[in-house]
């Protein structure tokens, strides 16, 4: 035991450094996100996060040491690792680095794994606290993981500090006076304590001078619109989604679906964007006989009066389409508070009260949400584009599980359009083609190729393209008035029903005819060989496979990389590539540092084969478990920022009471292991099961409701997932010691490789085989652990 360091105090520290290290997590991956973009977020963090497993490493190499020093240890680092977050935020200024020039340019590679090694030091210093307090107290193993993993369920709630708009900055501060009460509870003399007390008390006028404005890289929307003449910032909120800019510019305009040929001036319009991503433009009240010019307007040709849901109200430009047509009601559904408040308040006047309550009904949840959940029907449901050019060209949300797209989704939107009434679904054109392919092949399998025969309409701009979908067939006179529509606007028909290949790509000349070609083989069904021999990857996204942006696929290399080089890399989806490159270097790095601190250590080989392959199936199997059902949990709660608070927060408490409860149980740790993973598997089977029952009970229930029923439902399985890992910890305290903090550090590189190997084996497969993966790497450890490790 640690002189003057008594158990509850040291279960203390460790809960105070496990919440810390998670809000900082959860923090970093929304400034990167801003500064760079959400996959380069993604690729920095899991490298800082190599932290966790190499202060195992570290401890394996110094373990004597460190333990004779155990409470200067606890009371020291809790001030590194303040220091470190704001030495990393001010050299995240300094390190120039430029990810869309990491293949061009060498010394980015180099800038990068710099930013990522310093970004590694808090999570190292926070992870070599808690691994050395289970080696210094191996008597309250159980007490110390309920102490880890609690804190780190509650590390996930500052995010919603937002609320309160509270920045970045503002955040970090009430972080880094939590970790500093970790020094003051690690406190062994009263000097130290006085110390502690100085700190703390001069911390808060010390942190309040710090910068307000966050980087951003210079290829980034609003970096480049922010170089116009006369430019300025004129309003930024940091909430839940990130951060809201909009841009004041004389020289703004921003409307992608327009006609070129069109003979009305745009209004003054303000730049509306989201992590320095463009979401829009705020027009100005006015004249709008613009709005008769643009793809997404087409559907107003073959409706009368018709009621209206738009699935995205961004800047009002959809609702001001709505009311330039005559719309007899319009119900707009934004999730984003902060522009809704935006609109409503500081621009309401600006833009002529889009956002009025008594012009529209607004309703501020997710759009697949409310569709699951309303009874309503539409005679037009519209979803406008949801993201930037340049963000779908990057392929930044290509790893981002997007529940709108997907066949399911599709057709629940289907089924809340009124007889006779349309679907209307705009997207960005690629050459060649990607998503708008992907989205065309979507509905197709959502609507079945004989109805979507009939029922589908798709016309294009220079770079847009507009998809309508008929709740029944179209028309002869409806397909005249696309037809006249296009014609007046130097639109080109895609297709309709009946169309001939003569008919298409006649003004805005793609090198191929993409969309007659795929429109026709995959409603003549000739799904299989199209997808199979189209260059990108548009094979529909599902509830289990969610990831619509994501289109990587090996042949791309083949039919554009190879034949044309360096200058095909801006085709590629970025986020896809990135995840295998941090997953490899991943590897390599865990892989070192788990070998080589064992071999200088000098240790016997005994048990090592063992340690290694109980605690990395329980690295993997975890975080497996925990992502699947984020993802299955997330379509219940339908709010991404609530989803992730609640699941994982859920997941991690849950856990550590399961450890907690384990010690209490009278039976052997054997037979505890087993009976935890035979219920993990029985309760993971009953979930899946009934994932549609409960996903139609929930959606009856206000969404705070909805959070306390999902956060009950995940303490079946995540009870019990908490008992082999103290269990194990437990055993090997006992047997041999120094395998402890290897132990530590094993679990800490196989739960990060987790994370990256369970959306690539998702993207590729589904979620349901993450699952059926997790409980073989349960299985596996409950073999390794009857088996025995020495």
């Amino acid at each position: 035991m640690a002189p003057g360091l008594s158990a509850g105090r040291i279960r203390f520290v460790v809960f105070v450094i496990s919440a810390a290290l998670i809000a900082y997590e959860i923090l970093l991956f929304k400034l990167f996100a801003i500064t760079y973009w959400h996959h380069f977020a993604s690729l920095i963090v899991s490298l800082a996060l190599l932290g966790f497993g190499a202060s195992g490493a570290f401890i394996v190499l110094f373990h004597e040491s460190l333990k004779k020093h155990f409470a200067g240890v606890l009371y020291v680092s809790p001030f590194l690792i303040v220091l470190s977050v704001w030495i990393n935020m001010f050299l995240s200024r300094i390190i120039s680095f430029n990810p869309l020039m990491i293949v061009w340019q060498p010394k980015e590679t180099l800038a990068l794994l710099a930013l990522s090694l310093f970004l590694m030091v808090p999570f190292f210093l926070g992870a070599l606290c808690i691994g050395l307090s289970f080696s210094a107290r191996r008597d309250d193993i159980y007490g110390i993981y309920f102490a880890n993993l609690a804190g780190s369920g509650a590390g996930s709630l500052p995010v919603l500090l937002t609320f309160f708009h509270m920045g970045p900055y503002e955040i970090l501060l009430v972080i880094s006076l939590t970790i500093l009460c970790a020094s003051f509870a690690a406190s062994t003399s009263r000097v130290r304590t006085a110390i502690s007390a100085v700190v703390l008390a001069a911390a808060v006028p010390a942190f309040l001078l710090h910068p307000t404005a966050i980087p951003m890289n210079s290829f980034k929307d609003l970096s480049v619109a922010f170089n116009q003449a006369g430019a300025r910032i004129e309003k930024e909120v940091f909430g839940p989604f990130g951060l809201v800019s909009v841009l004041e510019s004389p020289f703004y305009h921003y409307l992608p679906d327009l006609s070129l040929n069109c003979p009305f001036a745009l209004p003054k319009q303000k730049g509306l964007f989201l992590n320095g991503d463009a979401a829009g433009a705020i027009n100005s009240a006015g004249d709008t006989r613009f709005m008769e010019w643009r793809t997404a307007s087409v559907a107003y040709r073959l409706l009368d009066r018709p009621s209206v849901l738009i699935i995205g109200g961004g800047g009002g430009t959809e609702i001001l389409n709505a009311r330039h047509h005559k719309a007899q009601k319009i119900s707009v559904v934004e999730m984003n508070r902060e522009i809704v408040a935006l609109m409503q308040r500081e621009y309401r006047a600006f833009s002529g009260g889009l956002y009025d309550i008594a012009a529209a009904r607004i309703l501020v949840e997710d759009g697949r949400g409310y569709l699951e959940r309303t009874k309503r029907r539409f005679d037009l449901i519209q979803i406008s584009l949801l993201e930037s050019m340049e963000s779908a060209s990057a392929g930044v949300y290509s790893l981002n599980e997007n529940y709108l797209f997907t066949v399911e989704a599709l057709r629940t939107a289907l089924a809340r359009v009124a007889p006779g009434g349309i679907l209307s679904v705009s997207r960005w054109i690629k050459n060649p083609p990607r998503d708008s392919i992907k989205m065309l092949a979507t509905i197709i399998a959502a609507l079945g190729p004989e109805k979507a025969a009939g029922s589908l309409v798709v016309i294009r701009s220079w770079q847009t393209a507009t998809l309508l979908i008929k709740n029944g067939p179209f028309t002869p006179a409806q397909i005249a008035a696309v037809k006249d529509f296009c014609r007046e606007r130097l639109f080109d028909l895609c297709y309709y029903p009946g169309i001939s290949s003569g008919e298409t790509n006649l003004i805005n000349k793609l090198d191929e005819n993409y969309f007659f070609n795929a429109a026709k083989r995959l409603l003549s069904g000739d799904q299989e060989r199209f997808y199979d021999e189209y260059p990108f990857y548009v094979r529909p996204a599902t509830d289990d496979r969610p990831f619509f942006a994501h289109t990587f696929k090996a042949s791309f290399i083949r039919k554009y990389l190879i034949p044309y080089g360096r200058v095909s890399i801006p085709l590629l989806d970025w986020g896809y590539v990135l995840l295998w490159t941090a997953l490899a270097i991943l590897v390599v790095f865990s892989l070192v540092l788990i070998v080589v601190p064992i071999r200088i250590s000098g240790s016997s080989a005994r048990g090592k084969t063992s340690v290694f392959l109980y605690f990395g199936a329980l690295g993997l199997a975890y975080l497996f478990l925990e992502m699947s059902f984020l993802q299955q949990f997330i379509r219940y709660l339908y709010d991404p920022v609530f989803s992730a608070a609640v699941v994982i927060g859920s997941f991690l408490v849950y856990s550590g009471i399961g450890g907690l409860l384990s010690v209490k149980l009278d039976l052997s740790s054997r037979l505890q292991v087993r009976v935890a993973v035979i219920w993990i598997a029985g309760v993971v089977i009953l979930y899946l099961s009934a994932d549609r029952f409960f996903a139609g009970v929930l959606f009856a229930f206000p969404l705070g409701i909805r959070m306390a029923i999902s956060s009950l439902l995940i303490a079946p399985l995540a009870v019990p997932m908490g008992i082999p890992f103290p269990a194990g910890l437990s055993r090997v305290a006992k047997e041999d010691e120094n395998l402890l903090p290897w132990a530590w550090g094993i679990n800490g590189f196989l739960s990060v490789i987790g994370a990256s190997a369970a959306v690539l084996i998702a993207i590729s497969h589904g979620f349901v085989l993450v699952v059926l993966a997790a409980l073989a790497f349960y299985v596996l450890a409950a073999f390794v652990y009857s088996v025995g490790f020495l």
